[in-house]
């Protein structure tokens, strides 16, 4: 039920009742920078963990592996990357920002992502497929790269 609270629950609000105002103060600090380092793991996990993701990244690759590239076919799956990506990391962001004011964004999925789709983009339109081919390569070995960094690891079992 909704409106239940645990035992561990009110253990806590009576511990946080006992506390000075600059305890509270400090409680209240450190439970954001907690959140905020949960977050940026949150983040890379949900994004550099994802099957779909890795899947598309895949067909982008075999779509470019071809002698003949199909520039509209491959924009397609750029897109449908980009849109998955960003939505992940939208959902993340959403649901850490409704308990952390002034939540700032990761900079490590932001950032990789707005360089990485804009070099893409950049490819694309320019019309020189081996270009393409680099960047699509680069993008999927840079995201394999940051999806085995210690932050982004996933615990499977203990």
């Amino acid at each position: 039920m909704i409106g239940d609270i645990t035992l561990n629950e009110v253990e806590l609000l009576n511990s946080y009742q006992m506390l000075s105002v600059s305890g509270q103060r400090e409680l209240k600090d450190y439970i954001r920078y907690l959140l905020c380092k949960q977050y940026k793991r949150d983040a890379m996990v949900t994004v550099f963990h994802n099957k779909l993701l890795h899947n598309l990244f895949h067909g982008l690759l075999h779509l470019v592996e071809r002698e003949e590239i199909d520039r509209e076919q491959v924009g397609k799956r750029i897109s449908q990357i980009k849109d998955l990506y960003y939505g992940l990391f939208e959902q993340v962001h959403v649901r850490y920002s409704q308990h952390v004011d002034e939540l700032d964004t990761n900079d490590v999925v932001s950032g990789f992502g707005a360089n990485g789709f804009a070099n893409l983009e950049r490819a694309l339109n320019g019309g020189n497929s081996e270009m393409l081919r680099y960047e699509i390569l680069n993008f999927y070995q840079e995201y394999t790269k940051l999806s085995q960094r210690k932050d982004a690891r996933s615990i499977v079992a203990v």
